[in-house]
């Protein structure tokens, strides 16, 4: 009930930090010298960046989606509470 009580993730500040990620990306091609090795570690990490920033707004919900959080631990608790 927690978990879902909660308002959720909040949308514009993901925008505004994909924005923000994309434009220092932008700026670090333009001023970056074109060969394969630079091009190779901006696509690296951003993926990474973009790999976290999946995990965060997928840990939203932690009982769903790629990494799911184990609801046992919780179930055990309310088990003892209820004795």
């Amino acid at each position: 009930m927690f978990e879902r009580s909660e308002a959720g993730f909040p949308w514009p500040f993901l925008t505004i930090l994909v924005f923000w990620l994309v434009m220092l990306f932008v700026s670090f091609g333009l001023l970056a010298p074109r060969n394969a090795t630079v091009l190779c570690i901006i696509f690296f990490c951003s993926l990474s960046v973009a790999s976290a920033v999946f995990l965060i707004v997928d840990m939203e919900h932690p009982f769903f989606g790629f990494v799911q959080v184990s609801a046992a631990p919780l179930r055990d608790a309310l088990g003892q509470l209820g004795r």
